[in-house]
């Protein structure tokens, strides 16, 4: 009787084998008539219209560059902004700048502005950006 199941379990194990075989073979007919190696640079084209969309086909007219384009956008730090010393600590030798428009505060030490600054008064100021935040970079007093 256990005969009986020895060759039947390795009867299954076989078909078993088999059909793995089978579906391996199908598996790489499959992937060798659908991958794209050996096309053409052409086929591999993507093209990108004047909007940022992505098509297969080149555009019609070809996109004329405008002078606006070519302009590099004004960055806010290169204007001069306003605003008045809103904290000084005398004994640290910095302090903060609030903007009167924006209401942002500006980071300033002594070696930075080149000057002393006292409480309240009105400056005329650029800043850059670093890692700890926005620092004074050139100022003038009002």
């Amino acid at each position: 009787m256990s005969r009986n199941q020895l060759t039947f379990k390795k009867k299954e194990r076989a078909k078993k084998q088999q059909q793995k075989k089978q579906e391996k073979l199908e598996r790489r007919e499959f992937n060798k008539s659908n991958n794209s190696k050996g096309k053409s640079l052409e086929d591999m084209f993507a093209y990108v219209d004047e909007f940022g969309n992505i098509s297969d086909r080149p555009p019609e007219k070809p996109y004329k560059f405008k002078e606006t384009d070519l302009e590099r956008p004004k960055d806010p730090t290169e204007e001069f902004q306003y605003g008045k010393v809103s904290y000084y600590n005398e004994a640290g030798h910095y302090g903060f700048v609030r903007d009167n428009q924006t209401r942002d505060t500006v980071y300033f030490n002594d070696t930075l502005a080149g000057m002393v600054l006292q409480l309240n008064q009105n400056v005329k100021y650029k800043y850059i950006r670093t890692k700890q935040g926005n620092q004074i970079s050139e100022i003038e007093l009002i």
